[in-house]
């Protein structure tokens, strides 16, 4: 997990409206050079101020581009404080990549985005902040799959099971399938 303190993360925005706060910044955000460059596609992305905005496009389009665009302005418009930025990609090399090219556009170090990053790091702390309403204690695991296949090993063994009729990578790919169905083995 990432150090950075989202004990914020969840606050009332600023005490103006939006459309105030949007309007203070955008005469400033017309002439901002992190608009140049983009398609008008991109731009009216990046300029759309109500409301989320989702941007679907194929590798290499500029999607990093206008989405750092839009968060670079979203904050120089004063439309939104770092806290209340919700930011998800696909990679932590592209959530890496958008927070040094939001920090070029700002000319600094961008603190306090909790909330940019992979859909499982979000996801992991938002399940860390609330780990008690789905029964597991904040401090919870997560075992990557090499791990799983290594606890299953030691599974086998200790319980006798013949290793050769039940391979820990078939019982994973088991439990897997039935985990997509949400089934217990009590329902089976």
């Amino acid at each position: 997990m990432c150090p950075i303190d989202d004990s914020d993360a969840f606050e009332t925005a600023a005490e103006a409206p939006l459309s105030v706060r949007a309007s203070v910044g955008a005469m400033a955000a017309r002439s901002a050079p992190y608009l140049d460059g983009l398609n008008p596609s991109q731009r009216q992305a990046v300029e759309t101020l109500d409301g989320p905005v989702l941007m679907l496009a194929g590798a290499g389009t500029g999607k990093t581009r206008a989405l750092t665009a839009r968060i670079a302005h979203l904050l120089f418009t004063g439309a939104a404080r770092p806290n209340e930025i919700l930011a998800v990609t696909f990679t932590n090399k592209a959530a890496r990549e958008m927070k040094e090219r939001v920090g070029r556009i700002m000319g600094e170090t961008v603190e306090g985005m909790p909330w940019l990053g992979t859909f499982h790091a979000i996801c992991v702390r938002l399940l860390r902040r609330h780990a008690e309403l789905v029964g597991l204690k904040s401090n919870f695991t997560i075992l990557d799959t090499d791990d799983q296949i290594r606890l299953l090993k030691q599974l086998i063994a200790s319980a006798n099971i013949d290793e050769k009729r039940w391979p820990a990578r078939q019982l994973a790919g088991l439990i897997d399938h039935w985990k997509n169905r949400a089934w217990t083995p009590e329902a089976r």
